[in-house]
């Protein structure tokens, strides 16, 4: 097992989706009075739905990442027609979305471990960013500046004309 052999976003990517695991298991709201408290994780209301659904998006992209580069599993390059980074391009977008409406859902009485949440669902779009980056395979509203010369042709070399 050679972590050498992971890229940025795969290292972006495998981080944040076990990170995001770790913490789903933390204090996400709670409510101290006295003696007694009442908390709940990220696996629990409110807004269950949308937490669960970014824990398991975290876990299948940091499970593939390991399984394929650490693990040496062929997964092959492709899941049909659609490459995997921008599977995890998607997937990452889609798991920092859900986190965010957890947080819109429910702001009161948060804690420690839905900001670290947050901040992983963050890590795992980055991270889906840079593998989609690193294969290119970044659609192409989103790879404007890696775009090659102008129509037009390149931009002329010397001093301008007198």
């Amino acid at each position: 097992m050679d972590l050498k052999k992971l890229t940025p976003g795969e290292m972006v990517v495998s981080a944040a989706g076990i990170l995001l695991l770790i913490f789903s298991f933390f204090h996400w709201y709670g409510v101290d009075l006295g003696p007694l408290s009442v908390n709940r994780s990220g696996w629990q209301s409110p807004g269950a739905f949308w937490s669960i659904i970014a824990i398991l998006i975290g876990i299948v992209m940091a499970a593939q990442v390991i399984a394929t580069k650490l693990f040496a599993v062929d997964l092959g390059a492709k899941v049909g027609n659609i490459g995997w980074g921008t599977i995890h391009l998607f997937l990452g977008a889609v798991a920092f979305l859900f986190l965010i409406i957890k947080v819109i859902n429910q702001t009161t009485a948060s804690k420690f471990g839905l900001y670290a949440g947050l901040v992983c669902g963050a890590g795992l779009a980055v991270g889906g960013y840079l593998i989609a980056k690193e294969r290119n395979e970044l659609p192409a509203f989103l790879n404007k500046g890696a775009a090659g010369p102008s129509p037009s042709g390149p931009p002329a070399s010397g001093p301008p004309p007198a």
